[in-house]
């Protein structure tokens, strides 16, 4: 039995959280994706058994990925670089001094760097994220560092369960839709109006195959524009409900792409039972989709 609410202190951290850290930042790296401070912070909490961290904390575990790295391999790529800061996408000031010492510019380790050196920062940064994304030897440091095999994050739970839905299928062999996530997508598109006030009495249709392949819950079709509608029910945990970001960010291009209209007005909605966290409420934000929380099912 795990232990259960372990306090985030530097101790606790470098024995519990080091080894997942690094683990999710070389997944990242081969997807050429970041995780922020909140993403990781959540994570370490939810799977590791931590109390509250306070975000910018995650910056001490990700040091000492990078410092157990070095020390093996003193020309590895700054790993570290890729926990990031929701706000701007960089990595915090913590990461100064690897970017100092990476590209010779001793004046990145000084206090203060990122703010007043911001485009040389930003500069530094993007090149060494494009160091890490290009190297492919991620699974055999992590081996030799970290003492273990390196396996990309899932979903599936340590108890072998299956994982909460993806587009409301179980991912690991039960054929069919989840009731919940079924509701939820029928519910969505017989009340246009309640989702999107202004869709009052346009024609709606469900599970629409686009021409890349992919399948959208729901189109709305309305004489101006078109909204294309991605829905996750409760049964979807944080990977799903950002999963469906990215959904909605694609399924939104290529609708844009399939019109025969060169300014083809599209809006991408993301409809859901559950509130998003802080952070996904921001790269809703950042990708201009409208966020819609239904109706709790009794007042529907």
């Amino acid at each position: 039995m795990p232990v259960k609410n372990i306090k985030p202190t530097n101790v606790n951290l470098k024995k519990h959280a080091v080894t997942p850290l690094a683990s999710w930042l070389i997944q990242v790296a081969e997807t050429r994706d970041v995780l922020t401070y909140g993403e990781a912070k959540l994570r370490v909490e939810q799977e590791h058994n931590f109390s509250t961290i306070f975000s910018p904390k995650m910056g001490f575990p990700a040091g000492e990925v990078m410092n157990r790295i070095l020390e093996e391999y003193p020309d590895a790529p700054l790993l570290n670089v890729l926990l990031v800061k929701q706000e701007d996408k960089m990595p915090g000031d913590g990461a100064g001094w690897y970017l100092s010492n990476h590209f010779k510019k001793p004046f990145l380790a000084v206090k203060g760097a990122r703010k007043k050196h911001r485009k040389l920062w930003k500069e530094c940064f993007e090149e060494a994220a494009e160091e890490v994304y290009a190297y492919d030897e991620w699974p055999k440091v992590f081996k030799k560092v970290f003492g273990t095999t390196y396996h990309p994050r899932t979903p599936l739970d340590e108890t072998g369960a299956d994982p909460p839905e993806k587009d409301g299928l179980p991912r690991w062999g039960r054929a069919g839709e989840g009731p919940n996530h079924k509701a939820l997508r029928l519910w969505v598109m017989n009340n246009p109006d309640k989702v999107r006030p202004k869709a009052r009495g346009v024609r709606a249709q469900t599970e629409v195959d686009l021409l890349s392949g992919d399948r959208v819950d729901v189109v709305y079709y309305c004489e101006d524009r078109t909204i294309t509608l991605e829905v996750k029910s409760s049964d979807s945990n944080y990977d799903d409900l950002k999963r469906g970001i990215y959904q909605c960010i694609k399924h939104r291009e290529v609708q844009k792409a399939m019109d025969a209209r060169s300014e083809a007005p599209v809006e991408a909605v993301l409809v859901t039972e559950e509130d998003l966290p802080g952070y996904l409420k921001s790269l809703v934000k950042l990708h201009k989709i409208i966020h819609v929380k239904a109706p709790a099912k009794g007042k529907r």
